[in-house]
This record gives C-alpha cells, sequence and structure tokens, in this order.
C-alpha cells in the first residue's frame, strides 16, 4: 500500500488511461510522471477500467499490449498502484486526492461516482464534455455537492493564450472571432474516431470552443437567437465502427455562426482532418477581412514539440501542440488543491452543464441545416 501523503502532497488518482500514445489521460500521466506538474502533485494510483478487464484484452488486444508494457514500466519505475475499479483502491483519509477522470465519456457517471464514494476524492478534474447527457452531469454535480467535492473541467483552451490574445484584441473593435478548432485524423482513420468519440463531434471536439462561448461570450440555449451553419465548409457523415461493427454518424467538419441575444456573435469551426492547430481568427464585422490571427500552439510552443516528441515519440499530434495548456490547468487545479483557491479561467462543471446543454441544443439544428442544403 502506498504510503500517506503530506500535508503539503496531493495525491493524484487517475482514472481510465487508456492506450499510451493515444488516449489523455495517458498523456495527463506522462506529464505528472515526468515531472513537469507542481512538486506537490504525486501520481499514486491508477484505474483503468478497460485494459485490466477481459473485455480490454479481447477488444483490443494491441491496445492492451502496449498498456500493459507501459504499466510494468510505471510500476517499477514510480511505485504506482494500479486498478480496475475505483473500489480497489486503498481508502486513506490523510490524503489530499485529486481524482482526474480521463475515461470513455459513457462511463464517466458510474466512475464519477465511484471517485466521490470510493476513492474519497475532495476535488475532481473531469475531462470534457464530461457525460453524455445534461440529466447525467447534473445528477453528478449534485452528488459532488452532497460529498463537499469540487470538480473543475479538462477545457484546457480557456486558459489558453491564443484565447486571451484575441478577445483583448478584439475588445471595443467591431468585429467578429471564429474558433478554429483543427485535428490531425486520416481520412480512413475516421471511423474510429467516430467510433471511440461515439458523442459526437460537439460534445468532443468542438466542446471546447462551445465552452468559450459560455464562459466569456454568454452564450446559452437560453441566450441563442441564431445558429446558421456554413454548409460550403461542413460535412456529415456515416461510417461503420471497427471494434463494434455498429453505424455512427457524425460531422467530420464543420462550421457554424452563433448570434446571441446580448449581440455577440461567434463563429466556430472544426475539422478532424485539418491539422494540428487551433486558430482564433479576428476579421472587420462589416467588410469580413481578416485583422488578425492567434494560433495554439505558439511559437514557443511549436519550438518546445521537437523535445516532447523525442521524450514521447508517436503520441498523438495534438497533445505536442496542447502541451503547455494541459500543464496550465493542472497547475491551477493542484494549487487549488494545496490552497483551496478558485482557478482563474478554468471552468466549473456547472459551466460544463450549460456547454452540454448548447452541444445538445446545436446537433440536430446543424444536421437538419446540412440536410436542407
Amino acid at each position: 500500500m502506498a504510503a500517506s501523503s503530506s500535508q503539503d502532497e496531493i495525491t493524484i488518482v487517475l482514472i481510465g488511461c487508456g492506450c499510451p500514445l493515444r488516449s489523455m489521460g495517458w498523456y495527463h500521466a506522462t506529464q505528472i510522471l515526468h515531472g513537469r506538474c507542481p512538486p506537490a502533485a504525486k501520481l499514486r494510483y491508477v484505474v483503468e477500467p478497460f485494459y485490466m478487464t477481459a473485455l480490454g484484452a479481447n477488444v483490443d488486444p494491441v491496445g492492451h499490449g502496449k498498456f500493459m508494457e507501459w504499466k510494468a514500466v510505471v510500476e517499477t519505475e514510480h511505485d504506482v498502484q494500479f486498478f480496475a475499479s475505483t473500489k480497489d483502491v486503498p481508502v486513506d483519509d490523510k490524503q489530499n486526492r485529486l481524482a482526474i477522470i480521463s475515461a470513455r465519456t459513457s462511463d464517466n457517471p458510474m466512475l464519477f461516482e465511484g471517485c466521490v464514494k470510493d476513492i474519497g476524492a475532495k476535488t475532481i478534474f473531469l475531462e470534457k464534455p464530461g457525460a453524455p447527457t445534461v440529466t447525467e452531469l447534473e445528477q453528478m454535480a449534485n452528488l459532488a455537492m452532497e460529498h463537499g467535492c469540487r470538480v473543475f473541467m479538462g477545457f484546457n483552451k480557456n486558459v489558453s493564450s491564443y484565447l486571451t490574445r484575441a478577445r483583448n484584441y478584439a475588445q471595443g473593435k467591431s468585429c467578429e472571432i471564429t474558433f478554429l478548432h483543427n485535428n490531425n485524423y486520416k481520412t480512413d482513420e475516421l471511423s474510429e474516431c467516430f467510433e471511440r468519440n461515439s458523442e459526437g463531434m460537439l460534445k468532443n471536439m468542438a466542446i471546447h470552443e462551445l465552452a468559450i462561448l459560455v464562459t466569456y461570450y454568454g452564450v446559452t440555449v437560453e441566450t441563442i437567437a441564431e445558429v446558421e451553419a456554413d454548409t460550403s465548409f461542413s460535412s456529415c457523415q456515416t461510417l461503420q465502427g471497427p471494434s463494434s461493427g455498429k453505424e455512427f454518424t457524425d460531422f467530420d467538419k464543420l462550421k457554424f455562426k452563433i448570434t446571441a441575444s446580448n449581440g455577440n456573435v461567434v463563429n466556430v469551426a472544426a475539422d478532424r482532418c485539418g491539422g494540428d492547430d487551433s486558430v482564433a481568427i479576428v476579421t472587420d464585422a462589416t467588410s469580413g477581412e481578416e485583422l488578425v490571427r492567434y494560433v495554439m500552439p505558439d511559437e514557443d510552443a511549436v519550438n518546445n514539440i521537437p523535445t516532447l516528441k523525442d521524450k514521447t515519440p508517436g503520441a498523438m499530434p495534438y497533445f505536442y501542440a496542447q502541451d503547455p495548456d494541459y500543464l496550465e490547468l493542472k497547475r491551477l487545479v493542484v494549487q487549488s488543491c494545496l490552497d483551496g483557491s478558485d482557478p482563474e479561467g478554468v471552468a466549473t462543471i456547472e459551466i460544463a452543464i450549460n456547454t452540454l446543454k448548447v452541444a445538445e441544443y446545436l446537433t440536430p439544428i446543424l444536421q437538419e441545416q446540412l440536410k436542407s442544403k
């Protein structure tokens, strides 16, 4: 059993590591184990409910093999304990526990309950979108409140420099901002992407941009006055998942404009096969002329990508591109665990609930607009 932590240590329990090089949970663990997070953050336990069961070994034997190889190294070199269930994690009331949940969205409600009831997490870092439905996310928020557990969300773009710079530039000017989010999937990888992210693009990939709209532009379901899809950019298709054989319908590209009742006009675009970056593009509201654009990763982050590739070769490209923001988000949450402060810019579960409501509201509207193009 791992030793009890000191008063200034934050014991991290990672829930949902996933496949090395491909899953966000694995990258969270990698940043912590490489000593890049605040010194107070100590990864002590990993709960992997998929690969540490017969289901994971049977459904994804290649991923299972990679995970087990990684697990053997981490157990030996970092003294981390691995479990298949939150119920198996040793109880220790002396530890200030931060649970990082980075599992499949459909599993999150059950795993979230385990973090609150089984492992005694005092703070939870929940990866977006948090849950498959608004109702489930609201139930999770109520459970956390009942147990005095704070919940922050993994919307890393909320603390990104490109967002801050674009908002500062646009302030007081007659202009519009387009938040463009690119992923680097190949066309023949989209079926696996649709299956693994079966909650859909707006609840998965573009949820970051919707969180920005909710946090900074006053967008909620109640304040949306108009939404219009850019049909020349957007595409929706149905593909067969390679593991399950089931069909999944989703956007592979999408762009739309939201006009809010408070007068704010914001554009969101997402492209699964568009590259590695995210861009904030500021245009003149009258002429449409581009005034300036800010990119994530910025120059410093780009210059650091070769170093990251040397340390973790073969990882998903967006891990390298968004590495500084993942670090900053964990830094803010860990500091909050230490001093009880409200981390500036970090989305709460309440913001996530409103964001998920917007995603659920927009999906059928945009799908219908594309059908009628």
